[in-house]
């Protein structure tokens, strides 16, 4: 068993299926199923609060065994630190390095020869290429002003016809 501090986010009741009542509790580390009667009550009243909690991780699941009160900022005697909700976390930022590499491999993939397998020189060299074709449409693409079309309409043409 293990002692966190964690955000409680949200709850609901729920009843297995041999009719025992508990509660589960979404937190900062996700769900968390707790069946002492005590420490639901007592957590329900801390929804979006952080709590000091006893975990026991039990055939993969972690569940909240004991209510030990509300966090505090100087309570870092062994237990982990505050975690952001998961739904919070950096996310890594869009590489698009990553996009014309795919691009290069796929144009390189759709060139190489099939019938007669290449040199190791001529797939460099055909990647070379791959990459400068690239290049290529992504200056083309880029920074050139967007172009509006307005197109005039005559007057006599402005009205729907009858059909």
């Amino acid at each position: 068993m293990s002692k966190e501090n964690l955000e409680i986010l949200e709850f609901e009741d729920k009843k297995t299926q041999a009719g025992k009542r508990y509660t589960r509790f979404k937190t900062s580390d996700g769900w968390m199923s707790c069946f002492d009667k005590d420490s639901c009550e007592k957590l329900k009243d801390c929804e979006g609060k952080t709590v000091s909690l006893e975990i026991a991780e039990v055939n993969g699941f972690k569940n909240i065994k004991k209510y030990l009160g509300k966090a505090s900022d100087d309570e870092d005697n062994g237990a982990k630190s505050e975690r952001k909700p998961h739904y919070e976390t950096a996310k890594p930022a869009f590489n698009q390095a990553s996009m014309y590499v795919s691009y290069a491999k796929d144009l390189w993939m759709t060139c190489m020869p099939i019938a007669k397998p290449a040199t190791k020189e001529e797939g460099t060299t055909l990647m070379e290429n791959c990459i400068k074709l690239v290049q290529q449409a992504k200056e083309a693409f880029e920074d050139k002003p967007k172009v509006e079309i307005k197109k005039e309409i005559p007057a006599e043409e402005e009205e729907f016809p009858d059909y």
